[in-house]
């Protein structure tokens, strides 16, 4: 029988930092008046080091989290009609809760822009990432599933639109 005590915790992907880190940013964005260039370079120097000491990674995948956050930046119009067009009845981006949004805008992001990374993992790391936040996981996962169904219908075995 394992010992509980005696487990070390799985080291989490640099990728998975990154992601972490373009919610946050984007949480603070919405918070702050700050450009998006001076919140990156402040997440980038004082924050990110302390994400990837607590995921047990060397630093974040910074390439990753730079793409993201300025895909999320110049496109977010377009991704946050995305998001609006899959909400369910009752529901407007107003309504959702500040880091349930920017995880749906990273996730759209990834699904639209960054057709290397599978849609299912997209799905899974988000709604990973929704439910550490305590947000909505059964709400974002099942919003996120509509998104990629539409961003990605022949991976997700449906047919184009």
């Amino acid at each position: 029988m394992t010992n509980h005590n005696d487990m070390k915790p799985v080291p989490v992907r640099k990728r998975t930092a990154a992601r972490l880190g373009a919610i946050q940013l984007d949480y603070e964005k919405a918070m702050s008046d700050k450009p998006v260039t001076d919140l990156m370079a402040e997440f980038l120097a004082h924050y990110a080091p302390e994400i990837a000491k607590e995921m047990r990674v060397k630093k974040i995948d910074e390439s990753h989290f730079t793409e993201l956050v300025s895909l999320m930046q110049d496109r977010q119009a377009e991704v946050d009609e995305h998001i609006a067009s899959r909400l369910g009845e009752g529901w407007s981006l107003e309504r959702l809760a500040k880091h349930e949004l920017a995880a749906l805008r990273a996730a759209v992001v990834e699904l639209q822009f960054m057709p290397h990374i599978p849609a299912r993992s997209v799905i899974s790391e988000y709604a990973g990432l929704t439910d550490a936040y305590q947000g909505d996981v059964r709400f974002t996962n099942a919003v996120m599933d509509r998104l990629a169904r539409r961003l990605r219908p022949l991976e997700m075995g449906e047919a184009p639109a």
